[in-house]
Formats: structure tokens, sequence, C-alpha cells
């Protein structure tokens, strides 16, 4: 019995009817095996990998009364082929039959009966492809744990010697109470000098604003009230590109810039085109949450949990410059993470483990209540956007003998955020999804096609720089 963490938990709160948590992988797999995957298939495949993926044998047992985080239990009827779903595409079976599909998967909350995952294989592909589309359930797992996964389910051999699995008896009421209270109370004896060290950080920061030139948003207080943020529907809309990997690596270096940059500000241009077309662009940049690992890149491979805190940053989407906009994102991201280190990333998930589901599951659900009130002040919303930023493999996967021709994953929009944007380079391409609620975004394929006209007028601005020197 393994108790969720703070993060882990708070994922499971956030879930509401209008808001399932599941992130989403989007396997495109090429032709050219002698016969298409079946279900079958798809479960033995993975079967014979569960022994490297620990995540997808745990279902989560509540505590009563909600008073501690949810506990992990070994599954005892855990049965593979429960998780792996099958459905074919309206023709013609192009990007857009697919993503609706996507879509439609990303609106149904997972099944909490069981471990929260599922496969759903996707035929009817136009090219004779096969797709798969792996849904996990955040409480699981942040990125960098997915992108264990993700290695482990489509790169990895399966191990030559099974371990030995023993499924958990489900502890009884008493026992998940006395657990809850236990953990509780080792909890709040740590409140005191957490709250110490949160006003010795915090007081820092303060003191670094008063001397700054350059001053990133406050989640919270300098949030606009946009079209974009109007999210209360279960239906989402999905739609995906591609940028090309050289083209963001010629702006990033004519720039001086990350490449992290480059793609806040493509997402930030297309963003502004897409608001300024419907006459919505608010005066106040829009705000964004950039997820951040806590572990570094020689970190040993870690398959579940959450262990990440966030940056806060500006889009300048109020600035009109593609180019002027790329360098005013950079200066204010390098200055939010200054103030992430000082801050430290730990301090987030150390206050999250003092929000159980007693607390947290009712704070949601206001907060929810509150956006939906007519009038709210801005100040309310959090942020507008959340963009992620993945490093993935430089050689492309397979799954069985088929090749991945292209992969996407995304985020759930949730809290207000309309929308997630998720980007990582898989085989030298930079892939980019969208995940929204239906009601913030209509048309996804417009910011996607925005995303590709933002990039262009970088580059073109990166060309012209490198042709004068």
């Amino acid at each position: 019995m393994r108790r969720l963490s703070g993060q882990d938990g708070g994922f499971l709160s956030l879930e509401l009817p209008e808001q399932p948590m599941q992130t989403m992988v989007l396997a495109k797999l090429a032709p050219g095996r002698s016969a298409p995957l079946t279900t079958g298939e798809v479960a033995s495949l993975l079967a014979a990998r569960l022994d490297l993926l620990p995540a997808f044998r745990l279902r989560v047992v509540g505590v009563p009364l909600g008073i501690s985080h949810p506990v992990f239990v070994e599954d005892g009827s855990f049965d593979v082929a429960q998780h792996v779903r099958h459905a074919v595409v309206a023709e013609p079976g192009g990007d857009g039959e697919l993503d609706r599909l996507c879509a439609e998967l990303a609106a149904r909350p997972l099944d909490r009966s069981r471990p929260l995952w599922q496969i759903t294989l996707v035929d009817g592909l136009a090219g004779a492809r096969q797709g798969l589309v792996l849904e996990i359930h955040h409480a699981l797992m942040d990125g960098f744990a997915t992108l264990t996964t993700l290695a482990r389910i489509f790169s990895e051999p399966p191990s030559p010697d099974a371990v030995v699995w023993r499924p958990e008896r489900v502890p009884n009421r008493l026992r998940l109470l006395g657990g809850g209270v236990w953990h509780q109370t080792r909890t709040l004896s740590r409140f005191p000098k957490l709250v110490a060290l949160t006003n010795r950080r915090l007081g820092a920061v303060k003191e670094r604003r008063a001397t700054s030139d350059v001053a990133p948003p406050q989640a919270g207080v300098d949030t606009p009230l946009t079209a974009i943020n109007q999210g209360f529907t279960a239906e989402r809309r999905y739609a995906r590109t591609s940028l090309s990997l050289e083209d963001v690596q010629l702006v990033k270096k004519a720039a001086g810039v990350t490449v992290n940059d480059v793609a806040l500000a493509v997402v930030a241009g297309a963003l502004r085109s897409y608001l300024e077309a419907r006459g919505e662009l608010p005066e106040r940049p829009l705000v964004a949450s950039v997820p951040v690992g806590m572990e570094g890149s020689a970190a040993a491979p870690r398959a579940m949990g959450n262990r990440f805190s966030r940056l806060v940053t500006s889009l300048a989407t109020d600035v009109a410059d593609p180019w002027e906009r790329l360098l005013a994102i950079s200066a204010v991201t390098q200055r939010a993470k200054e103030y992430l280190d000082v801050t430290g990333p730990e301090l987030l998930p150390a206050w999250l483990e003092h929000a159980p589901p007693i607390l947290a599951g009712p704070g949601v659900r206001r907060g929810q209540a509150a956006r939906r009130t007519p009038g709210k002040a801005p100040s309310k919303l959090d942020v507008n956007v959340v963009i992620s930023n993945v490093r993935g493999p430089s050689a492309p996967w397979h799954f069985g003998a088929a090749e991945v021709e292209e992969m996407y994953l995304s985020g759930p929009p949730n809290s207000g955020a309309g929308a997630t944007f998720v980007v990582w380079d898989y085989a030298g391409r930079l892939l980019l999804a969208i995940m929204a609620f239906a009601d913030s975004i209509d048309d996804p394929g417009e910011l996607a096609a925005g995303l590709r006209c933002c990039l262009a007028e970088l580059v073109q601005v990166a060309e012209g720089l490198a042709a004068s020197i």
C-alpha cells in the first residue's frame, strides 16, 4: 500500500464531470506489417512489459472522509485486456477524423474502479495506417515518468525474467483511517517550518522584484480574463501539427534564446492571432504556466509519480512584432526561472501535501463555480494556458514490428486554463498537440495553422539577420 503524494492526489481532486484529468499519447504507426495489429496483440505486447510499468497495475483507494491522500494497491482483479479498446475512425480516415476521435476519448473520465489507464487501437486511417491512443491519469505520472513509461513500451524489449506479481487485498476502513490520521499528523507537524520557509523565500523574491527591470506576471493577479478561459464542458477540441526543428534551432541561434523560448513565442503568436481575429485580444499579455521538472537530465528513470513545479511567465501578446515578442518572452521567462530557483521547486509540492481531498475537492468545486459567475474579477483566474516542453527520442520508436511515425502528447486543460499545448522533439521533428475545452477554443485547427505561421515569421527575421552578418 503506497500513499499518493499531494501532487498525485491533487490531480484526482481536480477531476470533475467536465474536467477529466488524463494525459493522452497519440502514436501513428507506419504501414508495412504483414498484417495489421489486433487488440489481442496490443494486450500481449503490453503484458510482456508490465514488469517495467509499475503504475499500470495500481488501483486508487480513497481514505474515508477524505482526511488524507488516497493510496495505491496492486489490483487483485487486474486484466490487461480490460484496458485495451478498439475504434474505427470515419472515412476518409484523415487527420481531422483522428483528431475528433482523440477529442471524444479525452472527454471521458477513466474508470476509477480499475488502474487509471487505457489504450485504444485505431483502425480506418488513410494509407493503411493504424494508431494507438494511450490515456494515463495525471495522478499516476508527470511528464518525466510518462517519458520513461513510453520508452519502456515503445523501445525497450520485455524483461527475460518476469517479476513475481502479488495482488494486494484492499485495506479495510480502519486501516485506511488509521494510516490517514498518522500521515496527516506527521504532515501537520512540519507545517510551522513550511510557513517560515515560505515567508523567507517569498520575501527574497519580493526584494528581487523591487529592484528588477523585468517583472514576471503573478498568477491570479496579472492574468487577463479571455474567451479561451470559458471552459465549462467535458467536450474537447484537439489538434496537432509538426514544426521544423531545424527552423526552431535557426531562430534560437539568431535570437540568443532557448528552444523553450521559441516554443512559447510560437504559441503566443498563434494565440494573439486567434484572439485578434475575434476582436477579443486583451490589453494585458496572456499568462502561461510552464511545468518544470525537479529532476536533472542525469536522473535515474522514474515510471510513476508527480515531481514537478512550475514557472509562470508572460506570453507578451501585447507586443505586435513577432521578434520583439520573442525577446520579451525570453527576458521574462529567464527572470521567472531565477525566481523559481529562489523559492525552490520543492515548495509547491510541499504545500500540496497539506491539501487532502476533504479540503482540495471542495476548493476545486468552489473555484469552478466562481469562474461561472458573471462579472467575475480577472484576478480569480490563475493562468490562461499551460505550455509544456518535453525532450523526446532522437530516433523513431516501435510498437512490436511497427514503426511509430509520429507521436503527440497532450495534457488535460483545467482550472480555467482553457487549453494545453505540449511540445516535444520526436525523431528530428518538433511535434505539438493542443487539447482544449470545446467552449474555450472553437477551432484548434486555426491555432495549429497559426503556430506554423508564427514560426515562419520568426524564421524570416532570423534568415535576414544571418544574411546581414
